[in-house]
C-alpha cells in the first residue's frame, strides 16, 4: 500500500497550507489511496529496499563485453570534480594545486571511462577567458573520443553559495532576501536572477547549476541551509523555487532542485555529519514535499532533482549496516523508498536524480566509495556526484578499479542491470533533449567573444587583484585591533590607548574617504553584467527589513564606531558610512578576537552611534576575506562568546544615550535577544564582499577596495536615504 499516489500534470496545484495529505487530491485525474498507509507503508517499502541488494538468484556469468558495455554505462552516471590535482606525487590528501587548465591524465580519464559530467568549484575558476578555455576543451575531447557530451555543473545559488568571482556574474543577495522580497515584487526578483545566472553561465560553458534550494527553513539553528532557503513557507518557496527553475532553464542552463526530500529543520550540516529530521508523514507532506511537488508537476520541471543525505524515518526508517557493522536508519540518497517510490513515482519525477556530493560526511564517514555509489544506484539515483576523489595518478587508478568492480556487481544481477540500462538512458535522453554537444559545435572564439561581453572583466583577476594585507585600510585595521588592544593591555595607560584609537579612526576615515572617491568605474562592464548589477543592488534594497525601531530613524550621527564580525567586513562598512556621509568618522573593532573592554568602552564614549554586525550561525573561516591573522583564526571567539560580549557593547552604548544598531547579516533571529539592548534591529539576510583593486596615484603600494551592497544599503536606510520594505520570511520572534 503506497501512502500517496498521482499522475503527474501540466500545473501546480498545491496551493494552500494544508498537508500533501489532502492537497494532492486536487490534482486533476490524480487516485488518492488512502486507509491503512501509516500502519504498513514503512515495512512494505522495507522488503522493496531489502530487495534491491539481493540478487536473489539472478547471478549470472559476465563477458568481458557485457562488463564493458556496463563499465560505460556507469561511466556515464558519474559526475567528478577536479578541484586539485598532482603530478608530482604528492600524496593525494596534500594536494592543493588548483585545476584550472586540464591535465592531460584527467583527459584521458574522462574519455576512456566514458565520465558523464564534471562539478567546478572556485577553484577552478580564474577568469571568463580561463573558464571558456577549459570548458571548451573538456567538450572537445569527449567530441573526439566519440563520446557522449558532458554534463559541466557548478553550485551557482546566488548568496553564501557562489562560486563564480563577482567579475564574472554577481553574487546577489541569495534565496532568503527573495523570500523577503516577495511580498511586494512576488516572483519577479526569482525570475531575474534565474535568468541571469542562466544566461551568464551558458556561454561560460556551464551547462548544469545545481539551484535553487528549496528547502523550507523551519530550524533557526540550522548550520547548513539558514539563508539559502527562501523562507518558512511551502507555498511560497514552490512559487519562488519554480520561478527561478523556469527562467533558467528558458536561458539555456538545467536546474537540479535540492535537497530532496528536505533539509531545512537539521541541526548538523550534512558536510560533517548525518542529520535527522524527525518530522511526522503529515508534516512532510504538507511542508518539506510540497515545494518539491509542485515545481516537479509545473509547466517548467527540473532536469534535475538532487538528493538529501539526511535521514528522514516516516519516510523511510529501514535500517541497513553501515561499514563500522553497525545498523543506522538509511540515508535519503541511499533509500530506494524516498528516491525511487516517493520522488519517481508518486511525485511523477521523470528527470535525472542526483546524489548530493558522496565525499560528505553524511555518506563517507558510514560507507566506503563502492559501497555508496551502489546503494545509490540501488536506490534510483541517475548521477553519482564525487563519487570518488581524485587528486594524483594513483586515484584515478583507484578510481577506475572502483568502476571495475562495480560493473562485475551489476551484470551478475539482473536487476541492477535493468536498473543500470534504464537509467543510463535517462542520462542520455537529457543530453541529447537539451543538446549539450552543441558547445564545441562552434569555435572556442565564439564563446571567448560571448563570455567576455557578457562580464565585468576587463583584465585577468591575477593582473589586478591585490593581497589583503598590503592595503592601507587593512593595514589600519591592524593598528587599531592590535595596537589599541595591546595599549589598553597594560596598566593605567587606558587612556593612552583610547587616544591612540581615535587617532587612528580620524585617520582611516580620511583614507576611506579618498578611496571611495578614487574607486574605479568599470566602463568596459558588458550590459548584461551591469544589467546583473542592477538587480544585485534592486533585490538588496527590495528585501532589507526594519525588524523593530522606526521611531528611530534615520540616525543623525557623525562619529560611527562599529563591532563588526572580522576584519574585512569592518572596511566594508567603512566605505558604506562614507558612502552616505564623506565627512563621517569611523572607528571598527573586528571580533575575530573579543576586543579589550577598556577600548571598547572609550570608543563608545567618544562617538554617536554603535553598529553590532550579526553573522549567525557563523561563518566560515574561508569566508572571512582573508584580513585576520592566522593566529587569530585559531582563537576564533564562539558565537555564544560574540553574542554575549555585543550584549555587552550595545547595554554600554545605550546606558550613555547612543544610538544603538542591530544589524542581523545572515539570519534574524538573534534579533530578538537584541531588542532588549538596541534601538534599532535591521536583517539584510546577507553578508557578501566584493573586492576591487585600487591604484593611489601618491604611493607605490597598492591597495584594494573591500565593499559590501548589503551594508551600503543598510547605511541607506540607517541615514534616511532608503526606505526599507522588506519582510521577514521566517518568524524570528518565535
Amino acid at each position: 500500500m503506497s501512502f500517496f499516489t498521482f499522475k503527474k500534470t501540466k500545473t501546480p496545484v498545491i496551493t494552500s497550507s494544508r498537508s500533501v495529505l489532502s492537497a494532492l487530491t486536487l490534482y486533476r485525474n490524480s487516485l488518492f489511496i488512502t486507509g491503512l498507509f501509516i500502519a504498513v507503508a514503512v515495512p512494505c517499502f522495507a522488503s522493496d529496499f531489502s530487495a534491491s541488494f539481493t540478487p536473489g538468484g539472478t547471478n549470472t556469468e559476465a563477458s568481458d563485453a557485457q562488463l564493458k558495455k556496463a563499465k560505460l554505462m556507469i561511466g556515464q552516471k558519474m559526475m567528478l570534480d577536479f578541484r586539485y590535482f598532482c603530478q608530482d606525487g604528492t600524496l593525494s590528501k596534500q594536494c592543493r594545486t588548483p585545476v584550472t587548465t586540464m591535465p592531460q591524465p584527467l583527459l584521458n580519464l574522462l574519455s576512456s571511462e566514458n565520465i558523464g559530467g564534471v562539478i567546478l568549484f572556485s577553484e577552478n575558476i580564474h577568469s571568463a577567458k580561463q573558464l571558456v578555455t577549459m570548458n571548451y576543451e573538456l567538450q572537445a575531447n569527449m567530441r573526439q573520443a566519440g563520446k557522449e557530451a558532458l554534463f559541466i555543473a557548478v553550485d551557482q545559488e546566488g548568496g553564501r553559495v557562489a562560486r563564480l568571482p563577482t567579475t564574472i556574474l554577481p553574487a546577489f543577495a541569495g534565496n532568503l532576501a527573495i523570500g523577503a522580497s516577495a511580498h511586494q515584487h512576488g516572483n519577479a526578483f526569482a525570475s531575474n536572477i534565474g535568468e541571469h545566472i542562466g544566461r551568464t553561465l551558458l556561454p561560460l560553458g556551464i551547462n548544469t547549476n545545481f539551484a535553487p534550494s528549496v528547502d523550507i527553513n523551519s530550524e533557526p539553528n540550522n548550520p547548513v541551509i539558514n539563508v539559502r532557503s527562501f523562507g518558512e513557507s511551502p507555498e511560497q518557496t514552490a512559487e519562488l523555487g519554480e520561478a527561478f527553475v523556469s527562467a533558467m532553464q528558458k536561458a539555456g542552463v538545467l536546474s537540479a532542485l535540492k535537497h530532496f526530500p528536505g533539509h531545512g529543520d537539521t541541526r548538523v550540516d550534512s558536510h560533517s555529519g548525518l542529520p535527522r529530521v524527525d518530522h511526522s508523514l503529515k508534516q512532510a507532506q504538507s511542508g518539506d514535499l510540497l515545494p518539491f511537488a509542485n515545481i516537479i508537476n509545473s509547466d517548467t520541471p527540473p532536469a534535475m532533482v538532487m538528493s538529501a543525505h539526511i535521514q528522514y524515518p516516516s519516510l523511510d526508517n529501514t535500517t541497513i549496516k553501515n561499514k563500522q557493522g553497525e545498523l543506522q536508519i538509511v540515508p535519503a540518497t541511499l533509500s530506494k523508498r524516498i528516491l525511487t517510490d516517493i520522488l519517481r513515482n508518486r511525485l511523477g519525477f521523470d528527470g535525472l536524480i542526483v546524489t548530493d556530493a558522496l565525499d560528505m560526511a553524511g555518506i563517507s564517514q558510514f560507507f566506503t566509495e563502492e559501497e555508496a555509489v551502489m546503494m545509490a544506484f540501488d536506490a534510483g539515483a541517475d548521477i553519482a556526484l564525487m563519487p570518488y576523489t581524485i587528486r594524483n595518478l594513483q586515484d584515478i587508478e583507484a578510481f577506475k578499479a572502483m568502476l571495475n568492480s562495480l560493473a562485475m556487481r551489476t551484470v551478475k544481477d539482473k536487476q541492477k542491470m535493468g536498473r543500470l540500462t534504464a537509467s543510463h538512458q535517462r542520462v542520455l535522453r537529457m543530453k541529447l533533449h537539451h543538446q549539450l554537444g552543441r558547445y564545441v559545435s562552434k569555435p572556442m572564439s565564439w564563446w571567448l567573444n560571448e563570455a567576455q561581453a557578457n562580464t565585468g572583466e576587463t583584465t585577468p583577476r591575477s593582473d589586478k587583484v591585490i593581497p589583503e594585507s598590503k592595503g592601507k585600510a587593512a593595514g589600519y585595521l591592524k593598528g587599531n585591533a592590535e595596537e589599541g588592544a595591546k595599549e589598553s593591555a597594560k596598566e593605567n595607560t587606558a587612556e593612552s590607548a583610547a587616544k591612540n584609537a581615535d587617532k587612528n579612526a580620524k585617520d582611516n576615515s580620511k583614507i576611506a574617504a579618498k578611496t571611495h572617491a578614487n574607486a574605479p568605474k568599470n566602463e568596459n562592464a558588458s550590459a548584461l553584467y551591469l544589467k546583473g548589477k542592477q538587480i544585485e543592488k534592486a533585490l538588496s534594497e527590495a528585501s532589507v527589513t526594519l525588524l523593530f525601531g522606526n521611531n528611530k530613524l534615520p540616525v543623525k550621527a557623525v562619529k560611527w564606531v562599529a563591532l563588526m564580525p572580522d576584519a574585512a567586513r569592518c572596511l566594508a562598512l567603512e566605505d558604506a558610512v562614507l558612502s552616505v556621509d564623506a565627512n563621517a568618522q569611523y572607528a571598527c573593532l573586528p571580533l575575530i578576537e573579543l576586543p579589550n573592554k577598556g577600548l571598547v568602552s572609550r570608543l563608545i564614549k567618544q562617538s554617536d552611534a554603535l553598529i553590532v554586525g550579526d553573522i549567525t550561525p557563523l561563518h566560515a573561516n574561508y569566508e572571512l576575506g582573508g584580513l585576520d591573522r592566522a593566529s587569530q583564526l585559531a582563537n576564533r571567539a564562539s558565537g555564544a562568546q560574540l553574542n554575549a560580549f555585543g550584549a555587552y557593547a550595545m547595554k554600554l552604548a545605550r546606558s550613555q544615550g547612543k544610538t544603538v544598531i542591530f544589524a542581523a547579516m545572515r539570519m534574524p533571529y538573534t534579533a530578538k535577544a537584541a531588542m532588549d539592548y538596541a534601538d534599532i534591529g535591521i536583517a539584510t539576510y546577507d553578508y557578501a564582499l566584493e573586492k576591487s583593486a585600487l591604484i593611489d596615484t601618491n604611493s607605490d603600494e597598492p591597495s584594494q577596495k573591500v565593499s559590501s551592497q548589503s551594508l551600503q544599503t543598510l547605511m541607506k536606510v540607517l541615514s534616511g536615504k532608503l526606505v526599507p520594505k522588506g519582510k521577514s520570511p521566517v518568524s524570528w520572534q518565535q
